[in-house]
């Protein structure tokens, strides 16, 4: 009896493990139940167009402002240059004829002005010229002495033929004597200013003291054959190249004057800026030499073909340099502002933002309160750039910590995780 009972229990336990695993099997292949349909799609969070900053963000900003100007629209194109002498102010100084260098009165860098003694030329031509001009002289006042006498007797022959004393024929042979030595006088009067002429050409600012300690000019006897060579216009020596005892002649340069009052700066364009310089074009140049200071001038040459090597164009300016700053092969930054001829609505450079790929301003419209404007630029010189569309003249726009009101709205923009 004992034994059946046990054999029961054994079936039951059994048939409900079989009904366990039944019921799994079915619970894992029947198809999950579809979930129910959401009441309804939240709405995607605005994009704000403007951004409020308190009065202590504002502190600490510290915003600065501009307005949108309509203004003429100027191409800057930004060079590397050099700076030169200005050619039509660098004359090289020879010798005004063949001869010796007694002295040499300057040295390279020095200050000259026009008409300064340079050297003192012992000057073999001008000896010869010194010697016929002396000649000539003589001859003139043989010349005028002889004239005067002729003017006497014919003035006396016509007193005497008044009273019967002289015969018509003597008279007539005195005029024709007083024409005569007349004729003779302006001949030698003639060849006189011909050899002052040419010693005037050899010594153009006359003699030399001998003493050497002045610059002076004074009257030489014309057996003086001493000359000077001089500056013809106020510069600086640039170089030097004779020296005392050298014979010079009219093919030797021995000085080389430079006037710095105005420089040449010379710069390599590429071709495809050269569409819109033109002479007569503001320059301004700086050279590391004087940080923050600027010399201007303008365009006076561009030339007239391109380097096959470099595809750049030769564009020239010339610049005052009244205080002798800037010195030649100098390496100077050159701005070319050239005029488009038409106006455009500027606005700084640090005003405009890039905000999700676009160009962006930002206009105070309230306190505290900025709105967003996106903008279409255009080209951009000189710390400005050309708004094409989006922004009105005259518009007051936010320029320095524009940054910061971009930083406030992007962070504004970002949804908040619920």
């Amino acid at each position: 009896m004992l034994i059946r009972k046990r054999f029961y229990i054994s079936i039951g336990a059994a048939g409900f493990a079989i009904l366990g695993s039944l019921a799994v099997h079915h619970a894992q292949s029947s198809p999950a139940p579809n979930p129910a349909p959401a009441a309804a799609t939240e709405a995607a969070p605005a994009v704000p167009n403007a951004v409020d900053v308190s009065r202590e963000a504002l502190g600490n900003m510290k915003l600065h402002f501009a307005t949108a100007e309509l203004r003429p629209l100027v191409r800057t194109t930004q060079v590397t240059g050099v700076v030169g002498f200005n050619a039509k102010r660098l004359v090289q100084v020879s010798s005004p004829s063949r001869g010796r260098i007694e002295t040499i009165d300057v040295v390279v860098g020095q200050h000259v002005q026009a008409g300064q003694r340079l050297a003192i030329l012992d000057d073999f031509d001008l000896s010869d010229v010194r010697s016929q001009e002396a000649g000539a002289q003589a001859a003139v006042a043989d010349a005028a002495a002889a004239a005067t006498t002729a003017e006497i007797a014919l003035s006396r022959g016509t007193e005497l033929l008044g009273i019967g004393a002289m015969a018509q024929s003597e008279l007539e042979r005195r005029r024709a004597a007083v024409a005569s030595a007349q004729a003779t006088l302006r001949s030698r009067q003639a060849e006189l200013q011909k050899w002052q002429g040419m010693r005037q050409r050899l010594q153009p600012t006359g003699s030399i003291e001998r003493s050497g300690e002045s610059s002076a000019v004074t009257q030489l006897s014309p057996r003086d054959s001493l000359g000077a060579v001089v500056a013809p216009f106020d510069g600086v020596i640039n170089t030097v190249g004779a020296a005392p005892g050298d014979i010079v002649d009219t093919s030797l340069q021995i000085f080389t004057v430079a006037d710095l009052s105005t420089v040449w700066v010379q710069a390599n364009v590429p071709e495809r800026e050269l569409g819109e310089i033109k002479e007569g074009d503001a320059v301004t140049v700086t050279v590391d030499a004087y940080p923050g200071k600027q010399f201007a001038g303008h365009v006076a040459y561009i030339a007239d073909q391109v380097d096959p090597n470099t595809g750049t164009v030769t564009v020239r300016a010339d610049v005052p340099n009244t205080d002798g700053a800037l010195r030649a092969n100098m390496f100077a930054t050159t701005n070319i502002a050239s005029p488009l001829g038409r106006n455009a609505v500027l606005v700084p450079d640090e005003a405009l933002q890039d905000v999700d790929g676009k160009t962006a301003v930002f206009v105070p419209s309230g306190a505290g309160h900025f709105t967003k404007q996106f903008v279409r630029t255009g080209m951009s010189s000189d710390g400005f750039t050309e708004v094409v569309d989006g922004l009105a003249a005259g518009t007051r726009i936010v320029t320095g910590g524009s940054y910061w009101l971009k930083a406030d709205f992007l962070q504004n923009a970002i949804p908040d995780e619920g």
